[in-house]
Order: structure tokens, then C-alpha cells, then sequence
């Protein structure tokens, strides 16, 4: 069995705290630095409302809903995405500042992990989506893997003649360059019918070679999709030909966390999985596994993801890069427990079926863990017949060749419907894959050309292509300054690493076939800190508290502020150090942040505040608190 390390590399980075930031507008006259509190959803930031919506960072995205806001995490871990071109020393002392250390990173997708303590899990990730270089702030939540287990005693796969497996294997059984990974609690490679087809594999969670199965599911799984075929023994599997890669991503009680499961798929594209499977759920709408997935799929691969158990009915859209299966038994009825809704793709038989078990033996299982592996496996039995498909082919094929169930039509139960596995196979060796000839556009639309922008701003460009895009380049000045692999495409251009002056912003993108977009510049004025007069006449106001006050735990210090020359931008800064910049707009403005003092030792503490007002003039003002 062959044993390889994965090309996942985990960085553990020193950084240094800070305070404890919130952004907030108390007054606003025709300005800006507005937090908009959605109680239940998390928090969204923005720092401008010249165009709103570009400057937001999202907290906690995925606790809008219910399902998943009711799931257990790791309350000592953050996932963050920071946005592309934030400088990586300020943002390893934001880090620091704030109490967390990086303790792993996914550098494919731009996934750093923190740790932080439990008791300041809240504030510090408040803290870190107020400071306007992240993008988004997630929970580590763990995900259960989706079975029900049944009686062991059945012997008859009657879900192979159910959705056309037989005739599938009239055209293929599978290639042995086609690899399927299962994503799970790991493999029985001993089992006598899964030996000769598992051919390697990681463990993510621990991050060594033994992937052994911790629970059972994962032998489960790999069964159904790929058991050895006639040899006279136990169970078949939908492919008998393609090998099985086994990458453990679980605990030992069986859970999963968003962190493993893309790492899992990320060492599963860089060791050459076609088909990836992923029996955890609910993963609709988790942002860092979806950036795996588009990573995967841009690079040729298709992640196969189960429903979900709850039975429950879910309004997520899930992501167009994966396959969302829900399961249907021998009557081709929903099953029961089959989570719906409209990110539902696909159904497949996922009651009673009967699998490898862990320990060498064999049982009968069900759940959406199941009904996964059944298209997982039907499509590497699709790229075996026709190697050369793109994974939407496989998709689109997948869906059009469907047994319609439920409404007619998609329906949010079945999806496009029941996987027909010898249609879907005998379609996938008609296909001729046409090459995409057409090179994306691109268009910066925030800022717009001859503007004026200055501390932190963030860059926003739109795409279109007829395929997929990898990722988009922003440069300036002719320079390569950030890629974004992620949608919507936003970089942090800070500007006070810039000279004062004209600067041109350039974005090209790139599409998975390998086209490159025409670059679309603006040219724009950089008005930098260091680089801006003196002399300013903003009038700065500190309204709470007062001069010298002693404050204690988090204290909320307010500021109004007004120039008949137009707001441009602000900065805040607690005993020189600055801590937030971003824009402002406007006349007059009311702004506001929260300091968590508890950081910072007892004495004196200078909170200073910096603005540039529309002439590009500095004015500062500053009050003195005292730390009991």
C-alpha cells in the first residue's frame, strides 16, 4: 500500500494584542462608518457607504441558519479569510494583539486558523472583522457523519439494478487512472474487499499516515462506491476499476471539522482525485469548505457531498462547484430523514444498503452518507468512460439524464431527480468536450477612475466568463499586488505603502481553461498618511469620555467630526499605535469604537484620532484615558 505526505503545509506563525475595535456611526449626516447589527445572522461591517456592500467583512456568516447555528464547534479556534493584498506583518500583529495565534494554515485557499482563548472567542472575532484587512471570520463548526446503521443481516444490493448500475458496467467498470477519495472517519485497508482497491491515503486530523478507520462510516462508504467486484466475495462496489484514495478527517468519536474537510480535499487535488466524496453534513453553506471545493473544481475535480440526516427543510443555495445528494429508498420516496432544499442537486439510494464494515465483516446501513458515494462512484464510472470531460460536463450531464421525481421539474426534494447510472455513463461517452474559447472580462467598479482614496480601501472587480474563474490578479503600477481565488473579488489596497500621487489599479483574470481577460485599469490618487499635509481644519470632537476619565472593561469612546471640505478618511490609533483606517465621506460624521482595555496594563493611555479631510489636509486629536 502506498503512503504518501500530503502537499498541505501547515505554517505556525509568531504575532503579538491590541484593542478591542468596533467601528460604529452614532451620528451620520450624508457619511459613513456604519456597523449593521443583524441579530441572528452575525454581523456585517462597513466602513463606507460611498458604495455599500464593498467594504464588508462577515462574521459568523453561516449562523444565519438555524441548522447550523445549533452545531457544535471549536471554541478555542477561528477560521479567517484575510483579504487578498492585506499586508501579512500587520495583520500577524493584529493577531497577536488580540490574543490569537495562527496554528495552521490552508494557503491554498487563503485559510489561516487561530487559536484564541475560549472566554474571548466573541470579542476577539468581532474585533477582527472591525479591522477592515479580513474578509470573513468563521466558526471551526464539526460536522457528524450521515448514517443510520441497520440490521447486518441483508445480503442483496438491490440499489445497483435500481439506478441502472448493470448497464453502466456494459460500458466501463472503471479505470485505474481515475482516483476516487473518500473524505471520511478513514478506511479498513486490511478488509479483504477493499485491500487491492485502496491504493493510499493521509490522515488530515492528525497529520500523519495512519488513516485506519477511527468509527466504521468511513469502510462504510467505501463499499458502496468502490468494493472489489467479481471475485466471488461479499459486495460490489458502482466502480471496480478506480482506486480509492482513504483520507481520515475525523476525531475519534467520528466528527469533522470545515477545517479538516478542506484540507482533506485540498491533499485530495494534490494527489490526483478526480472524484472526491464527503459524507458530513450540513456543509451547504460553509464558506471555507466551499473555497475547497471551487479550488478542486477549478483544478479538474468534483466534490460529491451528502444532504444531510436532520429531515429538515433548509433555504441555502449550497455551491455550484459541488454535488449536494439526498437520499430516496427502494421506492424511489424521499427518504424520511433526507435534509431538503433548494441546494438539493441530485438523489440516490440511501436506505438499507448493504457495505463493507470495519473489521472485515459486512452490514447494512443507511443515510445520505451512502446515496453520496453512489454518484461519487457513478462519476469516476462517467470519467472513465470519457476522460476527457470537464467536471461541469459531469455534472450537467448528471442532471439532464435524471429520473424526474417529485414536482415535475427540479424540485427542492430530488433535485434534478434520481441518478441514472447507464444513461449517465452511455450520454458521458457521447459528449465532445468543447474547448472554451472565450477569454473572461473584467471591470474594476470600486474605486471609480480619478478618484481619491486613501488609508485602507478596498478594491472591488467584477468577472464574466462562459466558464469557470480560477482567480483574478490585481496589480499596480504594472505590479502584482494580490490574486483572489474567492468571489465576490475584493482586495485591500493600503495606501499608505504607496507614494502620494496617481497610481494605475489593473485586474486580469483567468479562467480554468487557461484564457487570460484584456486588464482593465483605472488610474486613481493615492493620499497616504505620511504623505498628507498638516494642518488641517477638520473639527474633532470627543463627546465620551471625558479628558482623563478612568475607564474599565469595554468603554465606547465617541467622536463627531466636521469639514466644509468633504471627510476623505480616518484612522485611530492607542498610544501611537494605529489600530484601524479606512474611508470616510461626507461633510460631518459621528464615529465611534469600542476599546477593550483589558490588554492593556494600568495608567495612562493616549487614544488618538486621525482624519484627512477632501483636500487631502491631516488634523489630529487625541484624549487621555486612564487604566485603574
Amino acid at each position: 500500500m502506498q503512503q504518501r505526505k500530503p502537499n498541505v503545509t501547515h505554517p505556525v506563525r509568531r504575532s503579538f494584542p491590541f484593542a478591542y475595535l468596533r467601528m460604529t456611526s452614532f451620528l451620520s449626516i450624508g457619511s459613513c462608518f456604519a456597523l449593521l447589527f443583524a441579530a441572528s445572522c452575525g454581523i456585517v461591517v462597513q466602513t463606507s457607504d460611498d458604495d455599500p456592500g464593498d467594504d464588508e467583512a462577515v462574521l459568523f456568516m453561516e449562523d444565519a441558519e438555524p441548522a447550523i447555528a445549533a452545531l457544535p464547534y471549536v471554541d478555542h479556534e477561528l477560521l479567517i479569510q484575510p483579504y487578498p493584498g492585506a499586508n501579512e506583518q500587520v495583520l500577524l500583529a493584529l493577531y497577536e494583539s488580540n490574543g490569537a495565534t495562527p496554528a495552521a494554515a490552508l494557503p491554498e485557499i487563503d485559510t489561516v486558523v487561530l487559536n484564541v482563548h475560549p472566554e474571548q472567542f466573541f470579542s476577539i472575532a468581532q474585533t477582527l472583522a472591525d479591522s477592515g484587512l479580513i474578509e470573513t471570520v468563521q466558526k471551526n463548526y464539526l460536522f457528524q457523519p450521515e448514517a443510520i446503521p441497520n440490521d447486518p443481516d441483508y445480503s442483496i444490493q438491490l440499489h445497483f439494478p435500481q439506478v441502472g448500475i448493470p448497464q453502466a458496467w456494459d460500458l466501463t467498470t472503471g479505470r485505474e487512472d481515475i482516483f476516487i477519495a473518500v473524505l471520511d472517519t478513514g478506511l479498513d485497508a486490511d478488509h479483504l474487499d477493499l485491500s487491492d482497491r485502496i491504493v493510499g491515503g493521509w490522515n488530515v486530523f492528525n497529520n500523519n499516515a495512519d488513516y485506519d478507520d477511527v468509527v466504521g462510516h468511513g469502510t462504510l462508504v467505501a463499499g458502496v462506491m468502490g468494493a472489489a467486484s467479481n471475485n466471488g466475495l461479499g459486495v460490489s462496489g458502482v466502480t471496480w476499476g478506480c482506486p480509492l484514495l482513504g483520507i481520515r478527517v475525523s476525531d475519534t468519536d467520528g466528527r469533522a471539522s470545515a477545517r479538516h474537510i478542506a484540507a482533506g480535499i485540498l491533499w485530495a487535488v494534490g494527489h490526483g482525485a478526480r472524484v472526491i466524496n464527503v459524507s458530513f453534513a450540513p456543509l451547504w453553506s460553509n464558506r471555507v469548505v466551499q473555497s475547497a471545493v471551487k479550488h478542486a473544481f477549478n483544478r479538474g475535480s468534483l466534490v460529491v457531498i451528502s444532504a444531510g440526516n436532520a429531515g429538515g427543510v433548509n433555504t441555502s443555495r449550497g455551491y455550484s462547484e459541488a454535488l449536494f445528494v439526498g437520499a430516496v429508498d427502494a421506492g424511489n420516496v424521499i427518504a424520511s430523514f433526507s435534509d431538503t432544499g433548494p441546494f438539493v442537486d441530485l438523489a440516490a439510494p440511501g436506505v438499507a444498503l448493504y457495505s463493507t464494515a470495519d473489521g472485515g465483516g459486512y452490514a447494512l446501513a443507511s443515510g445520505t452518507s451512502f446515496s453520496a458515494p453512489m454518484i461519487a462512484g457513478i462519476a469516476a464510472l462517467m470519467w472513465s468512460a470519457n476522460p476527457n470531460l470537464r467536471p461541469t460536463t459531469i455534472q450537467s450531464v448528471l442532471r439532464s439524464t435524471a429520473t424526474d421525481a417529485g414536482a415535475a421539474g427540479y424540485d427542492r426534494s430530488y433535485g434534478y431527480g434520481i441518478v441514472d447510472a447507464g444513461e449517465a455513463v452511455a450520454e458521458a461517452l457521447r459528449q465532445s468536450e468543447s474547448p472554451d474559447a472565450t477569454a473572461p472580462t473584467v471591470r474594476i467598479t470600486r474605486p471609480a477612475s480619478g478618484a481619491t482614496i486613501s488609508g485602507r480601501y478596498v478594491v472591488r472587480v467584477e468577472v464574466s466568463d462562459a466558464g469557470d474563474i480560477s482567480d483574478v490578479v490585481l496589480s499596480i503600477d504594472g505590479v502584482p499586488y494580490a490574486t483572489d481565488a474567492r468571489s465576490p473579488f475584493r482586495f485591500v489596497v493600503d495606501t499608505n505603502e504607496f507614494s502620494s500621487g496617481a497610481h494605475t489599479l489593473s485586474a486580469i483574470a483567468s479562467d480554468s481553461a487557461g484564457h487570460s481577460s484584456a486588464p482593465n485599469s483605472v488610474t486613481v490618487t493615492f493620499r497616504p498618511w505620511s504623505q498628507t499635509p498638516g494642518s488641517g481644519t477638520t473639527r474633532i470632537t470627543f463627546t465620551y469620555p471625558a479628558e482623563g476619565a478612568a475607564v474599565i472593561g469595554d468603554v465606547t469612546i465617541r467622536v463627531t467630526l466636521a469639514d466644509a471640505d468633504g471627510l476623505s478618511a480616518i484612522e485611530w490609533m492607542i498610544d501611537g499605535v494605529s489600530v484601524f483606517a479606512g474611508s470616510l465621506s461626507g461633510t460631518s460624521s459621528g464615529v465611534s469604537f469600542q476599546w477593550r482595555t483589558a490588554p492593556y496594563p494600568p495608567g495612562t493611555h493616549t487614544i488618538t484620532i486621525r482624519v484627512i479631510d477632501g483636500l487631502g489636509n491631516t488634523a489630529t486629536g487625541a484624549r487621555t484615558l486612564t487604566v485603574p
